[in-house]
Parts: structure tokens; C-alpha cells; sequence
């Protein structure tokens, strides 16, 4: 580990690196558990974890990503945001795992990429998975690929609670085949009070299929409608 650590707390971490590459279920679950301990410790500092999220070994990169998000701070936000950007064609899963330590962060410094990974730049200077060309717009593995990742991605901006990434996602999601996307778009408007799009949310309230669907949108409307002017005082 290229990390300074206390002598005692490096050889505890090398041995429990290593438990995360056996082949065992339970060795490997005991490991991440006492990783996490550490994590709230202090014992394994961010400096640690930077240099883990770069590991060959799958579980040991996923685990620092994973770690990276419930750190917060902003050097661990630029680190998975680096991440995602070299590893946005690579496999969706892991993609996702990244797209969920970004929620986890609860920084608005990663709505801009989050938005970018369903194509929206919304006047972010980011570069990240901006609809860039021609050839990557007839790229259907791409597509594919953002397709994935719509419900990941509005999951984690539903935990950011920016009223700018909600406000760029405008109502587009309210009408998303899938009925999960559709339920955290409405989830996003409420927490960030965004009532621009009460109109659709009306309509979903009405006519929507979906009873949990409905449901959220119906308590949206509540929450996001202005009251009638005589209880406004």
C-alpha cells in the first residue's frame, strides 16, 4: 500500500485486502465489514480509499467506490466522477455502482455528470456522456447503455436533491415506460419542490395505471400546489 499508515493499521489492512480476493462468500463479507468499521474509525483515511477505487481487483474497487460515496468529500466526488467518465462504455453494472456512490455523496457537484449519463447537459461544462456526435447517437450499444442506467441515475439524483438537476430533467421521465422511473421522476419534482410540471402530475393522478404511480403523484400534487390565497395568511 503506497498509502503512510501506522504500522499495526497497514498490516490489518493488507490482511483484509487480501480476505476481499478469496474465494469465500462469508471471509469476503467479514472483510468489507470490518473495512467499514475502520472507515468510521478513521483508521482507513480517504487517501486509502482513492488508492483502492484504482485496484485490479474487482472487489476491492468496488468496495472503494462504494466507500468513496458515504465518504462524501469532495476529492472522493471528483475521484468517481473521473471514474465514471473512463469507465462510461465499460460494463453497466459497474457503471452502476458508480452512478450509486455518486447519490450516496449527496453533492450537487455530481448532479452535472449524473445528468449527462441520460444525455441532458442543462449548461453543465462537463463532458461527461454529452450526446456528442452523429456516430455516438447511431451508437446503440451506448443507448443500450443509458437505457440501463435511467433508474440508477434517478435514483442517485433523487438523493442529491438539486432543484437544478430536477429542473433539467423537466417532465420527460413522467412519462417513462417503466413504472419505477416514472415513481422516482415524480419523487425528484417533490423534494425539490419543483412545480413546474404540476400539470402533468395532475394528470398522472388521474389517469395514471400504475397505483403507486398514481399515488405519488396525487400526494405531489398536494405538497407542490400552492394553497388557495385566503390560507396563505
Amino acid at each position: 500500500m503506497a498509502v503512510k499508515l501506522p504500522r499495526a493499521t497497514a498490516e490489518e489492512l493488507d490482511k483484509l485486502v487480501d480476505q476481499l480476493g478469496k474465494p469465500d462468500a462469508k471471509l469476503r463479507e467479514a472483510a468489507t465489514l470490518r473495512l467499514m468499521d475502520c472507515e468510521r474509525s478513521g483508521r482507513l483515511p480517504l487517501a486509502a480509499l482513492l488508492e483502492f477505487s484504482e485496484s485490479d481487483n474487482p472487489t476491492l474497487s468496488m468496495y472503494a467506490i462504494s466507500a468513496l460515496g458515504r465518504n462524501g468529500e469532495a476529492p472522493a466526488v471528483k475521484r468517481l466522477i473521473e471514474l465514471a467518465e473512463r469507465h462510461r462504455e465499460s460494463n453497466p453494472l459497474y457503471l452502476e455502482q458508480i452512478v450509486d456512490a455518486l447519490g450516496e455523496t449527496r453533492s450537487a457537484e455530481a448532479a452535472g455528470p449524473l445528468l449527462g449519463m441520460l444525455g441532458i447537459r442543462a449548461g453543465w461544462s462537463g463532458k461527461l456522456f454529452g450526446r456528442r456526435s452523429r456516430k455516438e447517437e447511431e451508437d446503440a450499444a451506448l443507448e443500450r447503455s443509458r437505457a440501463q442506467l435511467t433508474l440508477p441515475v434517478l435514483r442517485a439524483l433523487e438523493k442529491l436533491e438539486d432543484r437544478k438537476a430536477a429542473q433539467a430533467l423537466g417532465g420527460e421521465f413522467l412519462g417513462h415506460e417503466d413504472p419505477l422511473v416514472r415513481w422516482h421522476a415524480v419523487q425528484i419534482l417533490m423534494k425539490c419542490n419543483v412545480g413546474e410540471f404540476n400539470a402533468r402530475l395532475r394528470q398522472m393522478a388521474a389517469q395514471e395505471k400504475d397505483e403507486l404511480v398514481r399515488e405519488a403523484a396525487s400526494i405531489a400534487i398536494d405538497r407542490l400546489e400552492p394553497l388557495p390565497p385566503n390560507l396563505n395568511n
